[in-house]
């Protein structure tokens, strides 16, 4: 298994690339995974009053979701780097979306020079996004297009990057500017941010009350039990 993160600032082109990527290690006969990290603490793929929220709420430790077109598997905590990607052991390629702390192979999207310096590092082999439409080379590393150029780059990664080796090894996660950088991708524009402050207001007599994000969370599984009839 060959792990690759792609980084960028918001609307940079991360997800088009990862798209394109899939899509050519795919053709190429390999076996591709892909995760997508959130660093805003207010995001959850379960809603407060849901039948599997009620599950975990009360006390599973996995919750299992089978549909007719998918299967979703929902833990109630976060799992560590090595946890995540054990469970892609029989993939040839991992691509993981806005991933700034693992210590993996990285290509970085962005609008602007300034914006792609700032979230290189060591293990940065290229760049593209937006980007690409102005500049072939940057910092002494290849800018490719995610259409034009999506084989080269490809060919760049299946020369440069190295099995996974020890997933444990990946729990060392990187910090320093690039934990800067997740919680900032976070804290701008982030829709979970602007869902927060439009979220649940309470006022008594008048006065406006501050809630907290558990005393938040618990209103809104009432709100969604009456909903549904259940109080």
């Amino acid at each position: 298994m060959r792990i690759v993160t792609v980084v960028g600032i918001r609307a940079s082109g991360k997800t088009s690339l990862i798209e394109a990527l899939v899509g050519e290690l795919s053709a190429r006969g390999n076996k591709v995974g892909t995760v997508k990290t959130v660093f805003c603490p207010t995001f959850h793929m379960d809603k407060p009053g849901s039948n599997t929220y009620r599950h975990t709420r009360a006390g599973a430790g996995l919750v299992t979701v089978r549909a007719e077109g998918e299967t979703t598997f929902l833990y109630p905590r976060r799992l560590s780097p090595s946890e995540v990607y054990a469970q892609y052991r029989s993939f040839d390629w991992v691509l993981a979306e806005g991933d700034y702390q693992l210590p993996a192979a990285r290509i970085v999207t962005a609008h602007t020079e300034e914006d792609a310096r700032e979230r290189v590092n060591p293990l940065t082999l290229a760049f593209s996004g937006r980007l690409a439409d102005s500049r072939r080379e940057l910092e002494g590393l290849k800018v490719y297009h995610y259409e034009k150029d999506i084989a080269a780059l490809c060919d760049l990664l299946e020369e440069k990057v190295e099995d996974a080796g020890d997933l444990e090894k990946l729990d060392e996660s990187l910090n320093g500017e690039d934990l800067k950088l997740s919680r900032a991708f976070c804290a701008v524009g982030c829709r979970g941010h602007r869902d927060k402050k439009e979220g649940v207001r309470v006022t008594v007599d008048g006065v406006p009350l501050s809630l907290s994000p558990e005393q938040e969370e618990t209103l809104r599984l009432w709100a969604g039990m009456a909903k549904a009839g259940n109080i």
